[in-house]
């Protein structure tokens, strides 16, 4: 940084001359003596610029003199600051647009960004809202359901969330003996949110758009082991089979489109998720039964 005396206004040697005779004869340019026209010269323009002090005000303002100036001094901060932010800015001539439209640049900037914002929500919102969106959301929601279960059991000393079927999904197994996975309890107690019952895949299909394991008492053990499923995406064949068809019967009659039926999401025993193909695991489909096979592990039909 530079010495502040740098900044200082500074005189050539022959004014400081002129001012040091000025001073030693009472600042009377007359009475400097001087045979040189130029000294002369400048002791004149030194005595001009010195008696500009002589009307510099030195009695009190009014108080109405004080306002006057202060006014004045706003006024001038105002203006250059006016100027300082006209230099400053771009040039903003108009321009046209389509069907006569009329902005200027800077106008024309601040739309443009808009737009842009706009776009980009809108392709932010796509993105989610598509087909690795929602599974994305729908896995979500299963990792949470698991960890549900698994704090309903730590709060209940390892028992399942279990509830009778209904009377025709009972049917279908060929016994009364049916329960079903009720996670709506494990909600109803506060160990999941509500909307993680929710399926984004099917934000139209029955209730949540889930289904449940379905099994007998006896079979409870089952819920345990990692290889079985314990809730996927919600059965398509389940009303047509209530209704007497048989499983290819009743996903052909399915209002669900191939696209959502081709590779369900569910969640296993063990807390991973999976897309499945073709609604299939191990050789077992998750969304048919046969009541004369006493089930294997794996074989957890899903029902609502």
């Amino acid at each position: 940084m530079s010495d502040s005396k740098d900044t200082h206004l500074k005189i050539s040697p022959a004014d400081a001359l002129a001012i040091d005779h000025l001073a030693a004869d009472g600042f009377d340019a007359d009475r400097a003596a001087s045979s040189d026209g130029d000294q002369r010269a400048r002791c004149d323009a030194a005595v001009s610029l010195l008696s500009l002090l002589d009307s510099y005000p030195t009695e009190e303002l009014t108080e109405e003199e004080e306002q006057t100036l202060i006014d004045a001094t706003m006024a001038r901060i105002r203006l250059a600051e006016d100027d300082r932010r006209d230099r400053m800015q771009m040039d903003n001539q108009p321009v046209m647009l389509g069907r006569g439209l009329r902005f200027r640049i800077a106008e024309a900037i601040a739309v443009a960004a808009v737009v842009a914002m706009a776009a980009a929500a809108i392709w932010s919102f796509g993105t989610a809202s598509g087909p690795s969106g929602l599974s994305a959301k729908t896995h979500q929601n299963l990792g949470e359901l698991h960890a549900g279960l698994s704090g309903f059991q730590d709060a209940n000393d390892g028992a399942h969330p279990l509830m009778e079927a209904s009377r025709p999904v009972a049917k279908l197994h060929g016994s009364r003996n049916v329960h079903v996975l009720n996670l709506h309890l494990v909600a109803e107690q506060g160990h999941i949110d509500v909307n993680h019952l929710k399926n984004p895949r099917r934000p139209t299909a029955g209730r949540h758009g889930f289904s449940y394991a379905t099994l007998s008492l006896e079979h409870k053990p089952l819920l345990g082991d990692s290889r079985v499923i314990l809730v996927g995406d919600r059965n398509p064949a389940l009303a047509g089979m209530l209704d007497g068809m048989t499983y290819t019967a009743a996903m052909a009659e399915s209002e669900m489109s191939s696209r959502l039926t081709a590779r369900p999401s569910v969640l296993f025993a063990d807390g991973h998720v999976e897309d499945l193909n073709e609604a299939s695991c191990q050789g077992d489909y998750i969304w048919s039964i046969d009541p004369g096979v006493t089930p294997a592990p794996i074989e957890i039909f899903l029902a609502h």
